[in-house]
């Protein structure tokens, strides 16, 4: 090792001017403080450590560990430059008297510098490796610590710098890259192993501990760097513990530890059976069967097996996500010692109060690594990465595959963590075509999958499972379900063979009403107002947000003699009023007959209602939808058995769905068409539905094989047939868009926290985000008057809880508004 080596003259973190204690950080120690999270990190998680082998291929978990540490303490190779080192004049002037060079550095981003030194450079320093190619990738990934990875090297020294100083610089980076490697025992001129896709993440949260202030400034020189790296271990556990990092788990693993008072039932009691090992599974059950708590079951049996760090869990919607949280903490309490951080992507966490500890303003300004991380964690979208258990809507796991600033770092939250993505039935082409990317993504780190679903369409389940690993699944008539699908693309499938486990056979009863354009009449008014009277529980379900405002208003006036309250409940309202009307909802249509209203009531509500929500309903009507989406509204109805709460005397004892269908037939208005564009589903489903009722769980794979089969039916009319091939054609195309989002390099890097970003998960659906504000002596407050400044902590979190998510077709209406 060099002795006072020329890298010891060089600041890695320093305060933006001269003060009371040591005023700048060396750069070898900042490296060595995220080095030290890194090896802490990796020791502590057997996870991590099967991950990173596994994806490397052919080394050991000590090879592997002693080149990812490598690698990490070099991510801040391009700060080893006269012109980073100008961004403090004052810890310059201490440490390199000979080298004042003044503004030099505005311009200069040490991340992609490093890695173009590095590939340009690498040769006058005298090294050679074993792999250049695979050396170059590896440091790739570390230099894009601040978000963008860099595509491209690029490097020239300083003009108008004496050339001393640019050889000192030099010097410096051939002394550190060369001490390192023998800190860490590295044989660069060895074979060096493919990149696991997890580094360029770990190493940016590892750079964002290591950077806080559990790592006091050292800027005495020549500590030995073993000595320095040891001394730091201490700090790094006590700042991973902090940050929510480390957990320990209880000894629970079975349903009946987790969730005290149940009992195994349905597929829950195959949980058991299922091994462990890194799979694709996916569970197919009825609604209201436990399917999420079989996923929990099974996901805390992998924690406990090393074989994932934390639960990442997806919901279709901000509803579903605000719904799965009680649950989620409730579990938490016993799979977890001392609690457990478990964050809402919408909601604050436990997790914001480290913040407080790396708010230490430096030198580089923007450049700063806790700087950076301040804004991403307050960004409370993304905080559910990083926790023990994350709930999220679908959107903020597909954006890990999209050109956005960090994606890698919330593709690391996911790939350490068993990814269970619930009511997957319900996502549209685009998303699927992301999704695909998403498994790839966490097949590829070693990660596992989780999908929820009543059922899948054939051809769904053969795309999700092509995608994981390239495997087929076989057709089945089997149900409910769990299929696994192993690495060695191996599958399996559990079945219930206990026949008093199987689902209770349940009869929903069928009405049709044809009204124009899927529009409520006078009369259709009135029933509904009627039932209510005799005390139901009524929920209507409207497909479009202007339907079911509408609606609300017409069943208020219609009702305006009456003693019955009518509800609305949809996706466009601020996050803070969704929290508190959800709340309502379920308290008032819900499961806990303590709570829920008395006597007949109204609920008109969009598809928030129809997933996750945990609601009960004595009628419902409903536009028409999809089948399987049909299925889902109708698991609203008579939920939960009512002992002692008996359903309404004077209304219809059996469960009872009306779907409204078009008048004229083959015509599916506005309502329908444009929200769901496969007008053949619609049509098959309208077939279908003619009938006095439906059985479950037949129905569930009977009805979804046939309105989704690929052949037409014999009956078909052909304009149905003609529109779905237009249909196909279209959902191609989108397919291959959202492929082409993911592979393009060329795509500008979006910030995550825009609407433009949003924009990219969902092909466009409500990717606009509006911020209703008052303005007040040239200042913007929110509806309750908080201010809102952008230099504000708190400022990225206000946006989040009081925006309003609308479609992107609102764009050109609201081009005069005001921007935030």
């Amino acid at each position: 090792m060099a002795e006072s080596a020329s890298y010891y003259r060089y600041w890695g973190k320093a305060k933006p001017e001269a003060g009371d204690g040591p005023v700048y950080h060396l750069l070898p120690y900042h490296c060595l403080d995220v080095a030290a999270v890194a090896s802490c990190w990796w020791e502590h998680s057997k996870s991590l450590r099967q991950q990173f082998t596994q994806s490397m291929q052919m080394v050991s978990e000590e090879q592997a560990k002693t080149l990812v540490l490598f690698f990490v303490a070099l991510h801040d190779l391009g700060k080893l430059d006269i012109r980073f080192q100008s961004k403090a004049q004052h810890a310059l002037s201490n440490l390199q008297p000979d080298a004042s060079l003044k503004n030099a550095g505005e311009d200069y981003y040490h991340g992609p510098a490093g890695y173009g030194c590095f590939v340009l450079e690498y040769l006058r320093y005298g090294i050679e490796f074993g792999n250049e190619d695979a050396a170059f990738d590896w440091l790739q990934q570390v230099a894009g610590h601040h978000g963008v990875i860099p595509d491209y090297a690029e490097f020239i020294n300083p003009a108008f710098v004496d050339e001393s100083i640019i050889q000192r610089d030099q010097q410096a980076r051939i002394d550190w890259i060369s001490d390192l490697a023998e800190l860490f025992q590295i044989d660069l001129n060895a074979t060096l192993e493919s990149v696991p896709p997890m580094l360029a993440g770990f190493c940016s949260v590892c750079d964002w501990i290591g950077s806080s202030e559990y790592f006091p400034y050292e800027s005495t020189p020549n500590i030995p760097l073993s000595s320095y790296l040891e001394s730091r271990r201490a700090q790094a556990e006590e700042a991973l513990t902090a940050f929510g990092i480390f957990a320990q788990l209880k000894t629970n693993k079975t349903l009946e530890t987790l969730f005290p008072g149940y009992t195994p039932q349905g597929l829950q009691t195959l949980v058991e059976q299922l091994p462990l090992q890194q799979n694709l599974t996916l569970i197919e059950a009825p609604t209201g069967s436990g399917k999420t708590e079989t996923a929990l079951v099974y996901a805390a049996k992998m924690l406990h097996a090393g074989l994932a760090e934390s639960i990442i869990f997806a919901l279709p919607t901000q509803a579903t996500a605000n719904a799965m949280l009680d649950r989620l903490e409730k579990m938490a309490d016993h799979l977890f010692k001392d609690g457990a951080n478990v964050v809402l992507a919408h909601g604050k966490s436990s997790l914001q109060q480290s913040l407080q500890t790396i708010n230490r303003v430096t030198a580089q300004g923007w450049e700063e690594a806790n700087q950076q991380a301040i804004r991403w964690l307050t960004a409370s979208k993304k905080r559910a990465f990083l926790g023990q258990i994350g709930v999220c809507t679908i959107d903020q796991v597909l954006l890990s595959v999209l050109p956005v600033k960090h994606k890698f770092v919330r593709g690391f939250g996911i790939q350490k963590s068993l990814l269970i993505v619930d009511e997957v039935h319900a996502y549209d082409s685009y998303m699927y075509g992301l999704l695909g990317k998403v498994l790839q993504q966490q097949y590829q780190a070693g990660g596992s999958v989780l999908l929820l679903s009543a059922t899948l369409p054939q051809k769904q389940r053969e795309d999700l499972a092509a995608n994981w690993n390239n495997s087929a699944v076989p057709e089945t008539d089997v149900y409910p379900l769990i299929t696994q699908i192993y690495r060695q693309k191996s599958l399996e499938t559990f079945a219930i063979s206990d026949i008093q486990q199987l689902p209770k056979s349940r009869e929903v009863l069928l009405e049709t009403w044809r009204l124009p354009e899927l529009k409520f009449d006078e009369s259709s008014l009135r029933r509904i107002i009627d039932a209510a009277k005799q005390g139901a529980k009524v929920a209507v379900i409207c497909n479009l947000v202007a339907d079911a405002q509408l609606l609300v208003k017409r069943l208020a006036d219609a009702a305006i003699d009456t003693q019955i309250s009518v509800d609305l409940f949809h996706s466009r309202y601020r996050f803070v009023d969704r929290q508190y009307l959800e709340d309502a909802v379920k308290k008032l249509y819900g499961k806990d007959n303590s709570k829920r209203a008395q006597g007949g009531r109204i609920l008109v509500a969009t598809q928030v209602i129809e997933q996750s929500l945990d609601l009960d309903f004595d009628w419902l009507i409903t536009q028409l939808c999809p089948v399987d989406l049909l299925f889902q509204r109708m698991g609203r109805l008579h939920r939960h058995a009512r002992p002692g709460h008996e359903r309404p005397q004077n209304f219809r004892s059996s469960p009872s769905c009306v779907v409204i269908v078009p008048e004229q037939s083959l015509e599916y208005g506005h309502s329908g068409k444009y929200v769901y564009q496969n007008t053949r589903v619609l049509w098959r489903t309208e077939q279908l539905i003619n009938r006095p009722s439906v059985e479950f769980p037949q129905a569930y794979r009977d009805w979804i094989g046939k309105v989704y089969m690929e052949q037409p039916w014999v009956d078909e009319p052909k304009s149905i047939t003609d529109a779905f091939l237009h249909y196909q054609d279209t959902v191609e195309k989108v397919a291959t868009m959202a492929a082409n989002y993911v592979t393009n390099v060329d795509a500008k890097t979006l910030s995550d926290e825009s609407d433009d970003a949003t924009k990219l998960t969902r092909d466009g659906e409500m990717g606009l985000t509006v911020l209703p504000v008052i303005v007040e002596g040239g200042q913007r407050l929110t509806l309750e008057g908080e201010l809102l400044d952008k230099n504000s902590k708190n400022y990225l979190e206000l946006l989040s809880l009081h925006g309003v998510p609308v479609p992107s077709s609102w764009n050109g209406l609201l081009a005069a508004c005001l921007e935030v």
